[in-house]
C-alpha cells in the first residue's frame, strides 16, 4: 500500500511538473487553428457589373437577363447585392478614364483588352464546338449573322450591310440602299427579328444562316484590382451563369447557350434555319479581336473600294483570327 501511494505521488508531481507546457501548446494550436486554419467568412457587400455592347439590341434585354440571374444569385447567397449597368464602349471608355472602374465586366468580342481583367479558375462544362475558355474570361452566350430577305419573293437588289467587317467577309462592295431601303440585308440576327417584329414592311421578310462565324458572343471577367473576396463572389456568379437552368433562358431572348449538353431552341419560327447553322461555331479570341479589330474594319472598308492588297490584308488576318 505504502509502494502504492508514492507511485500515485510521483504521478500526480509528474503531471504538475509538465501539464503547464502540454496546455500552453494546445492552447497555441487552438490559436493557430481558430487564425490560419478557419474557413474565410464569404463576401457580403455590393457588385458592380458594367454590361459593355457594341451593338443596341443587347443593350436591353441581355442586362435584363443578367439582372434577373443576379437576383436568383442574390438569394442563394444572403448579403450579396449587384449593380449591373448596360452601357456602350464610348460610355466604358469615359468611365474608365475618369476612375470609375466595376467590379467585373460583361462585354463582347473585341470590347475589351486582358490586361483589365484577374485571372479565372477552370471551369468544368461542356463548351459546344467552336466555344472556349480564356484565362481572363468566360463566355455564358452568343449571336450570329444572318441575310434578312425583305420580300417573300426576293424580288429587288438593293442590298445593305451592317458594318464593312461583315461586307467584306461576304465579298461585297459598296452598299446598294441604306437599312430601310434595302431589300436584302446582311445584318446580326437580333436586329433582324427587331426589324420583323417591328417595323412596317417587314412582315414577310425571312432570314437566312449567311455562315458559321460569329464575333458577337459575349463573355464575363473580373477586373484585375478588385477585392479578393468580391474577386470568389463573383466566379461563383460565373459558374452560375454557366449552369443548364440559365444557359436555357437564354434562347427567349434569341440567344444561343455555349452549353453542348443544351438545345438551342429558337423562340420563334423564323430563327430556326440560323439556330441549326450555329449549332457549331467559328469565332474568334476575344481579346485578339480587340487588337486586330481597327486594322481588320480599316481594310474591310478598303476591300469594298475595290483595294485587292486590302482584301487580301482581311481575308489572311480574318482566318488568322478564327478559332
Amino acid at each position: 500500500m505504502k509502494i502504492v501511494r508514492m507511485i500515485l505521488c510521483a504521478g500526480m508531481v509528474l503531471f504538475l511538473l509538465f501539464s503547464p507546457g502540454v496546455l500552453a501548446s494546445r492552447a497555441q494550436e487552438s490559436f493557430v487553428d481558430a487564425r490560419f486554419l478557419r474557413t474565410e467568412e464569404p463576401y457580403k457587400g455590393s457588385i458592380v457589373i458594367y454590361h459593355v455592347v457594341r451593338h443596341r439590341p443587347y443593350s436591353g434585354s441581355l442586362t435584363q437577363w443578367l439582372k434577373g440571374c443576379a437576383e436568383k444569385y442574390e438569394k442563394r447567397h444572403k448579403g450579396v447585392f449587384f449593380e449591373i449597368e448596360g452601357m456602350s464602349e464610348e460610355t466604358l471608355n469615359e468611365r474608365l478614364e475618369s476612375g470609375r472602374r466595376p467590379d467585373a465586366y460583361s462585354f463582347f468580342s473585341g470590347s475589351l483588352y486582358s490586361d483589365r481583367l484577374l485571372s479565372l479558375p477552370a471551369y468544368d462544362v461542356p463548351l459546344r464546338s467552336g466555344f472556349f475558355m480564356t484565362d481572363q474570361a468566360a463566355p455564358y452566350c452568343c449571336s450570329g449573322y444572318c441575310k434578312l430577305i425583305k420580300t417573300p419573293d426576293g424580288e429587288g437588289d438593293r442590298t445593305y450591310y451592317a458594318n464593312d467587317i461583315l461586307a467584306a467577309r461576304n465579298g461585297a462592295g459598296k452598299d446598294d440602299a441604306s437599312e430601310e431601303k434595302a431589300d436584302v440585308l446582311y445584318l446580326d440576327w437580333r436586329r433582324a427579328g427587331d426589324l420583323i417584329r417591328y417595323k412596317d414592311g417587314y412582315a414577310l421578310a425571312k432570314i437566312e444562316p449567311i455562315d458559321d462565324f460569329t464575333d458577337a458572343v459575349c463573355w464575363l471577367g473580373i477586373e484585375r484590382d478588385d477585392d479578393p473576396k468580391k474577386a470568389e463572389a463573383i466566379k461563383g456568379f460565373i459558374a452560375f451563369l454557366l449552369e443548364p437552368e440559365q444557359q436555357q433562358s437564354l434562347n427567349a431572348l434569341g440567344l444561343l447557350s455555349v452549353r453542348s449538353d443544351v438545345r438551342n431552341v429558337p423562340p420563334e419560327a423564323s430563327l430556326k434555319a440560323v439556330f441549326k447553322r450555329y449549332e457549331q461555331v467559328t469565332t474568334v479570341d476575344p481579346f485578339a479581336w480587340y487588337r486586330a479589330y481597327d486594322a481588320l474594319s480599316a481594310d474591310a472598308a478598303l476591300s469594298r473600294d475595290g483595294d485587292e492588297s486590302a482584301r487580301a490584308r482581311f481575308t489572311n488576318r480574318l482566318h488568322e483570327l478564327c478559332r
